[in-house]
């Protein structure tokens, strides 16, 4: 995957935010029962074509170090993730999830004809510009304005339409808009 580094990202404006606490019910990728022979293990290692060269702080001080992997929301960004699972796997659908707001996207599928046992791979989604859901936050100052920061979400399906649990990964991928 191409390494580009981001070397600086800022942004001015003033994005509007809900007070209190929602609950959000996301739905599936894969509509269907549950699959009684797939389970999704794990989503790791999720990387990107921008990453930052720099520390940052963002509008609520939270720092995001350099090196961290980052979506451009007015540029297409790649995400890489490695996926496993057991148990005899058909699809493997990506959904990208706002942290705080719960907004989701779904993206790619891919297809495995029946691969039986345990499994790994590494999956990509792109992410088109102005596509990633985010958690709105508020009042950026003179700091780095992060749109907000989204979760990949891995679920699977098995031969007879069955659908595994959802994996989400453990680390928020921050959505920013990039110079």
């Amino acid at each position: 995957m191409k390494k580009i580094l981001l070397a600086s990202v800022a942004g001015a404006g003033l994005l509007a935010s809900c007070g209190g606490d929602v609950t959000v019910s996301i739905p599936d990728y894969f509509n269907g029962g549950k699959s009684t022979s797939l389970t999704v293990n794990s989503v790791s290692n999720i990387r990107t074509d921008w990453k930052l060269t720099t520390d940052v702080v963002d509008q609520n001080d939270k720092t995001i170090k350099a090196g961290s992997y980052l979506i451009c929301d007015n540029k297409t960004t790649n995400v890489e993730a490695d996926v496993a699972w057991t148990g005899n796997l058909s699809k493997l659908g990506l959904q990208l999830k706002g942290v705080r707001t719960g907004d989701y996207k779904n993206g790619t599928v891919y297809p495995y004809g029946g691969v039986a046992g345990s499994g790994s791979t590494t999956a990509t989604f792109v992410v088109g510009a102005g596509m990633a859901p985010q958690a709105i936050v508020v009042n950026p100052v003179n700091k780095v304005t992060v749109k907000g920061y989204t979760y990949l979400r891995v679920q699977g399906q098995d031969l007879l339409g069955g659908v595994s649990n959802i994996v989400e990964s453990p680390n928020e991928l921050p959505v920013v808009d990039c110079l």
